[in-house]
């Protein structure tokens, strides 16, 4: 099995103690998060975009997945989970629409109080310019390939989440979330 994200393994004790059951890998990639959370006793649905959906229907473990979606059948799925886990996803959503429609679906499939593990390419200085050695991390059009937290932030809250802790390592941005309850 492909090795799964560093999030997702330090986290999975946590997930497991705050009684997380049903979780979605939303942009599934080749299975590597949603096998290994079933393997650690949670029912995961992957969604994936609809011409990698064929072929994780065809990956020998797929039947230990508790569904298959494509990103399309999202917005009506209402799966209400637990918990959404996308690592490395939201750096390609190229455009604000692309990244608003991802969380519209994380948040439409998730249960008021449920948390958001979101995993990125991270940025630690933002005065770095444009044409620097590192500029493949960075857009000159306002569209980063990279985050910070509070960037983040910004880009999560209005859509009803609140950051619960972070960390970096050398590469990336780790944050997990939680679903404001509606009262």
């Amino acid at each position: 099995m492909i090795r799964p994200a560093s999030s997702v393994i330090r986290y999975a004790r946590f997930f497991r103690l705050a009684k997380v059951c049903t979780v979605l890998d939303y942009g599934a990639g080749l299975l590597r998060n949603a096998l290994y959370l079933t393997e650690e006793g949670f029912q995961v649905y992957a969604a994936e975009l609809p011409e990698q959906v064929k072929a994780l229907a065809s990956h020998p473990e797929a039947g230990r997945l508790a569904g298959i979606l494509t990103v399309g059948e999202l917005p009506r799925a209402g799966l209400c989970v637990d918990l959404v886990v996308c690592t490395f996803v939201f750096n390609i959503l190229a455009t604000r629409n692309r990244r608003k429609q991802c969380l519209d679906n994380v948040a439409g499939n998730l249960r008021d109080g449920g948390y958001f593990l979101v995993e990125v390419n991270s940025r630690h200085d933002d005065n770095v310019p444009c044409g620097s050695v590192l500029q493949h991390y960075y857009s000159c059009d306002g569209n980063a390939k990279s985050y910070t937290h509070i960037d983040l932030d910004r880009e999560l809250a209005p859509f009803g989440f609140e950051r619960i802790c972070h960390y970096y390592s050398s590469h990336a941005l780790a944050a997990l979330y939680r679903l404001k309850v509606l009262k």
